[in-house]
């Protein structure tokens, strides 16, 4: 593997962006994310988008209208900070923004320097495909680091 691409200037190592939505599926992902951190030495930064339009929020939780952004944001955190207490031997910064997941995972990416993108798929076909989209698509499509996409379903189609 080119080590260049796994090194940044300031620190000679950089972290590895671990991206989650919060659903059931995430501890799954960040432990895929934090194994891989900690076999390669590196540190890590939790990032989860609290989604701005109409309204934001998780499906889970239902609809957080605008006004209760603020209040969703410290959800997020502290929701991120009770995964980040099941690995006190892996650094882990949690990071939340507000804004559309898939372009604000890029700019995340690029803005922290990171090595490498984890994230996961819901596995959506069919019309929920079309009429959604795929984050995990865009950002392997658009992405200019190596995307470690952790499939949400993992048994045999």
């Amino acid at each position: 593997m080119n080590e260049l691409l796994f090194t940044n200037n300031t620190t000679g190592m950089s972290d590895i962006l671990i991206a989650v939505d919060l659903s059931s599926f995430s501890s799954h992902v960040i432990h895929t994310g934090v194994q891989l951190a900690q076999s390669s030495q590196r540190s890590v930064i939790l990032l989860s988008v609290v989604e701005l339009g109409i309204s934001v929020g998780l499906p889970e939780t239902g609809p957080v209208y605008v006004d209760d952004v603020s209040e969703r944001v410290k959800q997020v955190e502290d929701q991120l900070a009770a995964y980040k207490a099941q690995y006190p031997d892996t650094p882990i910064q949690i990071l939340v923004t507000t804004g559309y997941p898939k372009e604000e995972i890029l700019a995340q990416a690029e803005a922290n320097r990171v090595s490498m993108i984890v994230t996961g798929t819901h596995g959506r076909t069919g019309i929920d495909h079309m009429l959604l989209g795929s984050n995990a698509e865009y950002i392997i499509r658009h992405s200019r680091i190596p995307v470690l996409v952790v499939p949400y379903n993992s048994t045999e189609h």
